[in-house]
């Protein structure tokens, strides 16, 4: 599929939700080296708490993504990635101020390309994505979210070959 055709993709089914069904948007930007990567997408929070110990709890949300990953290596190209993911996130019960986290999960993603460059060939462009994340919420709502994220994309082995890639991101979010 073609990247246009995938940004066209992802950016009706966004028009195409209900405002309700969308509590906010980020952007990542990272890479590995000599990959560059950027993203934006669409938050859904759960509004459920689990494993409530010691003023802190776990909750999650929804992720919808559209990224785009470009190599500077040898036989180096760019490649769209749209992506879904269940995020666990285990943060303090209170609301407001600067509130500490931490970020769990694994996606589904599907790319554009299957090879990023020589190194980096991923077998199909079915992918998984597993991550780790931590960062802090602020503002009178929490509203406001600073991260990083580590987060690795391979095929986990159902196709060769599997090079994988594994990304370091900044991220910043804004909730309703």
């Amino acid at each position: 599929m073609r990247p246009v055709l995938l940004v066209f993709l992802i950016t009706s089914l966004a028009a195409a939700m209900p405002s309700q069904a969308i509590d906010g948007y980020f952007t990542d930007i990272g890479g590995a080296s000599g990959i560059q990567s950027a993203k934006i997408g669409m938050i859904r929070q759960w509004h459920q708490q689990w494993l409530q110990r010691s003023n802190w709890h776990m909750t999650g949300y929804w992720e919808a993504a559209l990224a785009y990953l470009k190599s500077d290596g040898p036989g180096g190209v760019g490649l769209a990635d749209a992506s879904v993911t269940p995020v666990f996130r285990l943060r303090p019960d209170a609301s407001g101020g600067v509130q500490p986290y931490l970020d769990a999960a694994i996606g589904l993603h599907v790319l554009s390309r299957t090879r990023l460059d020589d190194n980096h060939a991923f077998g199909n462009t079915l992918q998984f994505g597993p991550l780790l994340g931590l960062g802090v919420t602020f503002g009178e709502k929490s509203q406001y979210d600073f991260g990083y994220r580590f987060q690795h994309l391979s095929n986990a082995g159902i196709a060769q070959p599997n090079d994988g890639v594994n990304l370091q991101e900044i991220r910043l979010t804004y909730l309703y």
